[in-house]
């Protein structure tokens, strides 16, 4: 995701879902960002699957290894335009203020294809799946991350539930 959120959609929408809020919400929450976009970018993580996992620890469910995989390959797709994207609007931000209009129209493209990446994420948490693993040991499994970055990032959720 970007440093900004972009603005709520309709109510009708049916890309407005819980998922979506939650994720609004966590990730203005403290360190939250910046912890996703360190992923991201030093690990190759998709946020809006760390997005998800946060939101199914939020809720206290797990995962199964199958749920996660059919998400990882579902949104393979969109994932590599978002990556362009992502790699054209950071280009541009070199070049402001001159390319500042191009820079917020890509930003608002990227910040679209998330939430529909979310959306698809919403629908699969609707499935019926075992859940049998942690979410958050899922994806630190699927990025390399180590249970101390696990941690820091269970306590931001912890931290995040604290506050609502």
């Amino acid at each position: 995701m970007t440093k900004s959120t972009p603005p709520s959609p309709s109510p009708h929408s049916s890309l407005n879902n819980p998922l979506w809020q939650f994720s609004l919400d966590f990730y203005r929450h403290g360190d939250v960002a910046q912890f996703l976009l360190d992923c991201q970018d030093q690990k190759g993580a998709d946020v809006c699957l760390l997005l998800w996992a946060s939101y199914t620890t939020a809720c206290g469910r797990q995962l199964s290894e199958e749920s996660w995989r059919v998400a990882d390959r579902g949104l393979a797709p969109r994932r590599s335009m978002i990556s362009s994207v992502r790699r054209l609007r950071r280009w541009l931000g070199h070049l402001r203020p001159h390319s500042r209009a191009i820079y917020d129209y890509c930003k608002r493209c990227e910040q679209r294809l998330e939430q529909r990446q979310l959306a698809a994420l919403w629908l699969l948490q609707s499935e019926s799946w075992p859940e049998d693993r942690s979410a958050l040991e899922l994806a630190g499994q699927q990025y390399g991350l180590p249970q101390k970055e696990q941690a820091r990032w269970a306590g931001l959720i912890e931290s995040y539930k604290a506050n609502r």
